[in-house]
């Protein structure tokens, strides 16, 4: 197995009224979780915003779609899987998820994709996604809130 050195989290809230958020959101992976909040003031979760968080070693070409905005999270020294350094063996130990936590004035969410690259130490990479939301349609977005679910669960698939 290999050190787990970057975590991309693309991440896609649907186009439709209401579908921002002022929650905090989170991604569990390898056993732990890391937040995902760009800082105060960001526009990172409201409606159509497409952004891809970088956890750990910051740079490197994400290869994924198209308008995706990269950014680093706020506290990056402590969302990061080489603190403490976190291995690609512990990726199958423990669900991977993204979990929604209620705050602010608009808490409901609608998100449209979240898609997981993790990078190692050895040059391999590991994609985690929901085949649920693969296709873009009405019925292929999924709302997180407190009252009616909290969280997606991702799988581990061969591509991106």
């Amino acid at each position: 197995m290999s050190d787990i050195t970057q975590i991309r989290v693309r991440v896609e809230t649907a186009n439709i009224d209401g579908a921002g958020t002022d929650a905090w959101i989170y991604l569990a992976l390898a056993g732990r979780e890391f937040c995902l909040d760009p800082g105060s003031g960001n526009s990172y979760f409201e409606q159509g915003a497409k952004t891809c968080f970088v956890l750990g070693e910051q740079g490197g070409a994400d290869g994924g779609e198209a308008g995706f905005t990269d950014v680093a999270v706020e506290d990056a020294e402590w969302n990061d899987p080489r603190k403490p350094q976190l291995d690609t063996e512990d990726l199958g130990l423990a669900p991977a998820y993204i979990r929604f936590a209620k705050a602010g004035s608009n808490p409901p969410w609608c998100v449209e994709r979240v898609k997981v690259t993790v990078r190692a130490s050895d040059g391999k990479q590991y994609h985690f996604d929901n085949f649920r939301l693969r296709e873009v349609k009405d019925n292929r977005q999924l709302w997180l809130h407190d009252r009616y679910g909290e969280r997606l669960f991702l799988y581990h698939v061969t591509t991106d």
